[in-house]
C-alpha cells in the first residue's frame, strides 16, 4: 500500500486490505489462534483513525509477503471490533494497544510490540525464530 492510500484511508475511506489477511472477528475465531497445535501465527491491531499505524502497518504488509503461507496472518480493526480487540488482550495478558502486533507460537505470546517499536526486522527474527 502506498502512503497516500494509507492517507486516504485516515480521511474515511478504507483502503483495500490483502487477501493474505484474516480477519478474526468471534472469540472462537481466536481460540483457533490459540490452539497449542496452531503455528506461528501474527496478530495485527490497527486503527483506521491512528497515523502511527499507516506506518506499522506497512511494516507488518511487507514481512507478510516476504513469509511462507504456513504463517497466518491476522488483521484487527480495533474500531470496527472492539470486542475481538479486548478479547485478545484478556486471552494472552497483553495489554490492549493500536497499533500492536504479536507473534503467536503454538498458541502462546512468543514477541509482541506497539507504535514505533514495531520494527520489521524484529518482526521477521521473531517470525522466523
Amino acid at each position: 500500500m502506498s502512503f497516500l492510500s494509507g492517507l486516504r484511508g485516515m480521511m474515511g475511506g478504507r483502503p483495500q486490505l490483502s487477501e493474505k489477511w484474516n480477519l478474526p472477528e468471534t472469540d472462537e475465531n481466536l481460540d483457533e489462534l490459540l490452539n497449542p497445535d496452531s503455528g506461528t501465527q501474527v496478530i495485527y491491531k490497527h486503527s483506521y483513525n491512528c497515523a502511527v499505524c499507516i506506518f506499522s502497518k506497512i511494516k507488518v504488509e511487507e514481512v507478510m509477503e516476504e513469509c511462507s503461507e504456513e504463517i497466518g496472518f491476522h488483521f484487527v480493526d480495533v474500531i470496527k471490533n472492539r470486542q475481538v480487540s479486548g478479547s485478545i488482550a484478556a486471552k494472552t495478558g497483553v495489554d490492549h494497544e493500536s497499533p500492536q502486533v504479536l507473534v503467536m507460537k503454538n498458541g502462546k505470546v512468543y514477541w509482541h510490540a506497539s507504535h514505533s517499536a514495531i520494527d520489521k526486522e524484529q518482526l521477521k527474527k521473531a517470525i522466523q525464530d
